[in-house]
C-alpha cells in the first residue's frame, strides 16, 4: 500500500444540486448567482451554509477488528486489533479536501496493514480544522432574488468580502463538542450516528451501507472530554480541554493483494460554516466555523482503480 487520499465525501457537484422542494435562496441559479446548499429563509443574521473549502490535521488511521471506543468504555487501539494505515506524531494537514484533486499525505506516514479483514476504521484528527465558503444574500420574494447582487466571500479571520467562489479564504473552527445545546458532562463530547440520524438527510448518503459513526472529543491523554465550558443557553457550549476528535466507523474494509491504497472520505456537510446575514441590506458581515458536525470512513483503493 503506497497512497493515502482524502476528499470530501460531498463531490463538487453535489454541493451544486439539491431538490428544488428543499432548496434554499440561490441554491438553483447559475453562475455568480448561485449559492451553496443552505438554510439561509430571511434576509438577516446567520443562518447554515455548505463549505467549498476545509483542511484538518490528521495524527492517525487505523483499521480495527474491533470497536475501539465503544459507549462507556477507554480508548484501546491495540486491544481492538488496530493496526495503522497512516501515523504522524506531530500531525500532517490535508489540504483543502475539496480541490479537483483531493488530498495526498505524505508516504513515509503511510504503512501497510496486515492483509484479512476488518471491522471498524477509526481516525484521530486534531480539534482544529480550517474551512471556507461563500454566499449571496437573497430577497423573500417568491421567486427570491440577490439584494444586491453581491457574493461575499470568507477570509482567513472569519471575515466577509466581496469576491467570487474562486476567492474564498479558510478561517480557524474547532471540534470541541457534537452538541453545543447540551453540556459536556451530559455526553456531548460523544455522538452515535447511522444514515437516519436527524431530519436534514446530512449522513444519508455517507453512511448509506448501513455504517455507524462514533465520534468522540478527546483531551491530549486520548481519555474523553466530559468537563464543561461555556452556556447550553446560547449554544455555545463545549468539552474544556478538548485536543482531538476520534471518529470510529463500522465498516468492513477488506486488505488483500490487489488494495493499493485508502481513500478517506470526510464528510464536511451544511452547517459547518454559518454566515451573518446582516441586516437585511444584503451586506454580509462575517462567517463562522461550527465543527459540531463531521464525520469519516474509508474506502480501499485496488490496483485497477
Amino acid at each position: 500500500m503506497k497512497n493515502l487520499f482524502l476528499s470530501s465525501a460531498l463531490s463538487i457537484a453535489s454541493l451544486v444540486i439539491a431538490p428544488s422542494v428543499f432548496a434554499g435562496p440561490g441554491e438553483n441559479a447559475t453562475g455568480n448567482l448561485k449559492n451553496t446548499p443552505n438554510d439561509c429563509n430571511t434576509t438577516q443574521d446567520d443562518c447554515p451554509i455548505t463549505p467549498t473549502k476545509f483542511s484538518a490535521k490528521i495524527y492517525q488511521v487505523a483499521l480495527c477488528t474491533s470497536h475501539p471506543m465503544p459507549a462507556g468504555s477507554a480508548l484501546d487501539l491495540p486491544g481492538s486489533g488496530c493496526v495503522d494505515v497512516y501515523k504522524s506524531d506531530i500531525g500532517e494537514e490535508t489540504g483543502d479536501i475539496f480541490s479537483d484533486t483531493g488530498a495526498t499525505l505524505s508516504a513515509a506516514n503511510i504503512t501497510v496493514p496486515t492483509a484479512g479483514n476488518y471491522t471498524h476504521v477509526a481516525a484521530i484528527f486534531d480539534k482544529d480544522f480550517k474551512v471556507g465558503s461563500h454566499h449571496m444574500v437573497y430577497n423573500l420574494n417568491n421567486p427570491a432574488t440577490p439584494i444586491n447582487d453581491k457574493r461575499y466571500v470568507s477570509t482567513a479571520s472569519g471575515g466577509a468580502v466581496e469576491g467570487t467562489a474562486s476567492d474564498v479564504e479558510m478561517m480557524t473552527g474547532t471540534f470541541n463538542t457534537f452538541m453545543p445545546q447540551i453540556a459536556c458532562s451530559n455526553d456531548a463530547g460523544t455522538v452515535e450516528r447511522v444514515a437516519t440520524t436527524g431530519n436534514s438527510g446530512t449522513y444519508t448518503n455517507f453512511l448509506a451501507g448501513g455504517e455507524t459513526f462514533s465520534g468522540r472529543i478527546l483531551k491530549s491523554d486520548y481519555t474523553l472530554a466530559t468537563q464543561d465550558a461555556g452556556n447550553i443557553n446560547n449554544n455555545s457550549a463545549y468539552c474544556l480541554g478538548a485536543q482531538y476528535l476520534l471518529s470510529v466507523v463500522d465498516k468492513a474494509t477488506t486488505i488483500d493483494t490487489s488494495t493499493t491504497g485508502i481513500h478517506i472520505k470526510i464528510l464536511a456537510p451544511k452547517g459547518l460554516i454559518r454566515i451573518n446575514q446582516g441586516t437585511g441590506n444584503g451586506i454580509a458581515t462575517g462567517f463562522t466555523a461550527h465543527g459540531e458536525s463531521m464525520a469519516v470512513k474509508v474506502v480501499p483503493i485496488s490496483a485497477s482503480e
